[in-house]
């Protein structure tokens, strides 16, 4: 007698989706099956249609957004019910991990507790809740005791990502959409959630994997499906359409879609990707131009005399921004960084480096007048500043610029971006609205983002386009000094290093200081030329980024460092596939 095939946890024969005013649809008739037991991931670029495609998967979608075909979630077709009628429809068989972690943690409800409730969703008797609330946090990578009693705001992003995916894991569900699960952790974490993504696979769990690291689509995924203006252009086993890692070249390669070798000529770097794939023109090419255009413009419209702030170097020997002593501290009194004491000259361009909760972020936020120190000082060309942003002059507040690192909550919900990014140039520098906006357009020109696209409202952008966005409006300040805290988190691989490639002519005009907050290794090697290891909250070793981070990547004693961008080893020891690291806690 035949058996009876199992039904998977998703199948969808197709689905589209049209954004109420488009002339495009965001997905084109977009097919895709989950079996059981099967981890499938879904590249390519930003704004491709990876997020609505993760929502449509549940049934959902963003407001303004319809979405017409079949979407059968364990055999039920949810686009059959009621947009009101999907949630119990899922509840306890599918969950989903969103890009932006803080959409689905409730601000005033601490770990533990949270997810103790959520549990009751998959496991109706009170006494397993508690243990699938442990098992959940261990299997994101938290320690109960650690968490349990913060808050959100308590936890650093990588922290929030990993509680995030607690919340998705606790109730047990046969179906996971995990939206970009890396961003803001370091390798040996995302290292840890692909072993955890193949872990729960090998139980049975489909995955739906939303990713722009190809290293965890590797090491975690058996099939790839690429995205390209809504439409699945290119879908095979993985090492067929991936490679066996960011330096494979072969004739398996060479026949794929042009979608899925700009992604890999964009991760092996732009000019190693010419050399390696001579099919595939060269994207970068106008916007260099582009970008150095805009250099030219800046420097003509924004005189010395008009623009003290930026265009004015620091005195000789004086740093134009400083830290000195800085100390942040929880209300119980514990610290979270510090004391720390850093110079930014200008023209500088300096990273953070270090585990996810070692206190990057907080001092970043410091800087910025956005986290208030309990110690310390902060001083603008010897003055100064006060320790909270709202206390500062508008010149004060322009000279140290923040771009954050879940970049979707700092714009507002319901007005279009451009206006948003022109307001930087309008307020902190006093220009016309004319002009600021023509200056936005060029500056997000310069990072691949067009005019149409800024006419949108956030909810309408994704998060590697928002998060350009964010770049856009700070550097329009042209600020003393910029804070970049994991930029390139979000991006696919053309879209990284298009930022790579611009970011350094965009800060040249008004000598800008860089401080990158980043796990993003090679990013960290490419834009910056010294280094500060942070661990435990204290910056643990300092130099040139060539002496910090092969010491980081050899895992030495206190380095609080990350293994190289082509393998490192974990913490038992094996060898970490490609693109991964380790980070010594």
């Amino acid at each position: 007698m035949t058996g009876t095939a199992p039904v998977p946890p998703l199948h969808v024969p197709e689905i589209s989706a049209h954004a109420d005013g488009a002339e495009r649809p965001l997905l084109d008739r977009v097919a895709l099956t989950v079996p059981g037991g099967a981890v499938i991931a879904v590249v390519g670029p930003s704004g491709s249609g990876k997020t609505t495609l993760g929502l449509a998967a549940l049934g959902a979608s963003r407001g303004g957004v319809r979405l017409t075909g079949r979407v059968l979630l364990a055999g039920r077709d949810l686009l059959l019910l009621a947009p009101a009628r999907r949630p119990a429809a899922r509840a306890g068989r599918a969950a989903h991990l969103p890009q932006h972690p803080e959409t689905v943690l409730d601000p005033v409800r601490r770990a533990g507790g949270g997810l103790t409730e959520l549990a009751a969703l998959g496991h109706p008797a009170r006494a397993a809740r508690g243990p699938a609330a442990r098992r959940a946090l261990a299997l994101a990578g938290l320690e109960w005791e650690a968490v349990r009693r913060r808050f959100p705001h308590q936890l650093s992003g990588g922290q929030q990502q990993r509680l995030a995916l607690a919340s998705a894991l606790v109730t047990g569900a046969r179906l996971l959409v995990l939206d970009e699960p890396t961003s803001g952790l370091d390798p040996a974490l995302a290292h840890v959630l692909g072993r955890t993504v193949r872990a729960l696979a090998d139980e049975g769990v489909g995955v739906l994997l939303l990713s722009h690291d190809l290293s965890l689509v590797r090491e975690a995924a058996d099939r790839v499906i690429v995205l390209e203006h809504g439409r699945a252009v290119d879908d095979g086993p993985t090492a067929d359409v991936l490679g066996d890692g960011p330096n494979a070249v072969g004739h398996r390669l060479a026949v794929r879609h042009r979608a899925t070798r700009e992604l890999l000529a964009a991760e092996r770097g732009a000019d190693a990707g010419k050399e390696a794939d001579p099919m595939a023109a060269d994207p970068m090419a106008a916007d260099r131009i582009s970008v150095d255009l805009m250099a030219a413009d800046l420097m003509a419209a924004d005189p010395v005399a008009a623009d003290p702030i930026s265009a004015d170097p620091a005195p000789e020997g004086r740093s134009a921004v400083t830290a000195a002593g800085i100390v942040v501290r929880r209300r119980s009194g514990d610290p979270l960084a510090g004391p720390v004491t850093m110079a930014f000259p200008p023209g500088t361009k300096r990273a953070l480096l270090g585990p996810s909760g070692s206190g990057k972020t907080t001092f970043g936020r410091a800087l910025a007048g956005l986290t208030t120190p309990s110690g310390g000082e902060i001083r603008l060309d010897g003055r100064p500043l006060p320790h909270r942003v709202d206390r500062r002059t508008p010149a004060q507040r322009r000279a140290i610029q923040y771009v954050h690192q879940n970049s979707a909550g700092s714009f507002e919900e319901h007005r279009p971006v451009l206006g948003q990014l022109a307001d930087t140039a309008r307020l902190l520098r006093g220009l016309h609205t004319e002009e600021a906006t023509a200056e936005a357009i060029r500056a997000a020109g310069a990072l691949g983002l067009d005019r149409a696209l800024l006419g949108r409202t956030p909810d309408r952008l994704s998060g590697g386009q928002l998060q350009r966005c964010a770049l856009v409006r700070a550097l329009t300040a042209r600020p003393a000094l910029l804070v970049c805290d994991e930029v390139t988190s979000a991006l696919d691989t053309v879209s990284r290093q298009r930022v790579i490639e611009a970011l350094p002519r965009l800060l040249a005009p008004a000598r800008t200081a860089l401080l990158f907050i980043s796990h993003d290794l090679p990013a960290v090697r490419a834009l910056t030329e010294e280094a500060a290891l942070f661990d435990g909250g204290r910056c643990v070793r300092r130099g040139s980024v060539d002496e910090i981070l092969p010491a980081a990547w050899s895992g030495a004693p206190g380095s609080g460092g990350a293994a190289g961008p082509s393998r490192g080893l974990s913490g038992d020891g094996r060898e970490l596939p490609h693109g991964r690291g380790r980070l010594v806690e």
